[in-house]
């Protein structure tokens, strides 16, 4: 092999090397992205939550919260851009496009609770309302630790699987709340119209919490495949 010929040839191994090495997963940006949608939805509770402290700030909270959920429509087309543009992921991609999507179901149902209590005039709500949302509160907090530590699966497992068993705890005492509510809602509203509107708030509350549940089991399933 002449020189020219060895120069050319180590070119060539050098240039599949470096598409080689540009498959290189960046893990950090699927991570990055994650965290901030678990963070944009434990955002978009406790704009929920203030709107429970104070309901005449229905206006305002309305507003604040439709932005939130913007920005989580948003990072959910990022992940989906960056899955398509990405040829390893750290993680099963199915696992990450679903884990995305799931998150935003929650700060959807979030949102679509916040506008039905603005659009039928709701007004203040009951105090057992209220700690139902303290329980969603509680369990996207839970949301994002879980999210966290999916940096680290190995080392973290033990922490996920304690997590994701403390959202499904909370899962369980919003169900038995869900339950009474509802009881004394049908036990005690005399209004049919007033019932519905209040059956529909509280049910939205409670499909949010169970999406909850939902992600933690995607991650606790994430964890025990990456083990």
């Amino acid at each position: 092999m002449t020189a020219i010929n060895r120069y050319a040839f180590g070119l060539l191994i050098r240039g599949r090397e470096s598409n080689v090495f540009s498959l290189k997963p960046r893990e950090n940006k699927f991570f990055d992205l994650l965290e901030e949608s678990a963070r944009t939805v434990d955002q978009g509770a406790r704009v929920f939550q203030s709107l429970m402290a104070d309901y005449r700030q229905i206006g305002a909270k309305m507003a604040e919260i439709t932005e939130v959920e913007h920005s989580g429509d948003e990072l959910t087309a990022r992940i989906s851009d960056q899955l398509n543009q990405t040829f390893i992921t750290p993680i099963d991609r199915e696992d990450i496009y679903t884990l995305s999507n799931r998150l935003d179901d929650i700060l959807d149902y979030i949102h679509g609770t916040i506008e039905r209590m603005q659009l039928y005039q709701t007004g203040e709500p009951s105090p057992e309302i209220k700690r139902l949302v303290d329980i969603l509160v509680k369990t996207t907090g839970l949301l994002v630790g879980i999210v966290e530590s999916l940096r680290s699966i190995r080392k973290q497992q033990h922490k996920i699987i304690e997590g994701c068993a403390l959202i499904k705890r909370c899962e369980s005492d919003a169900d038995h709340l869900y339950r009474r509510v509802m009881a004394r809602l049908f036990r005690e509203m005399d209004q049919p119209l007033e019932l519905i509107k209040w059956k529909e708030i509280i049910e939205h509350i409670e499909e949010a919490i169970d999406a909850c549940e939902h992600v933690a089991k995607i991650i606790k399933g994430v964890a025990m495949k990456n083990a």
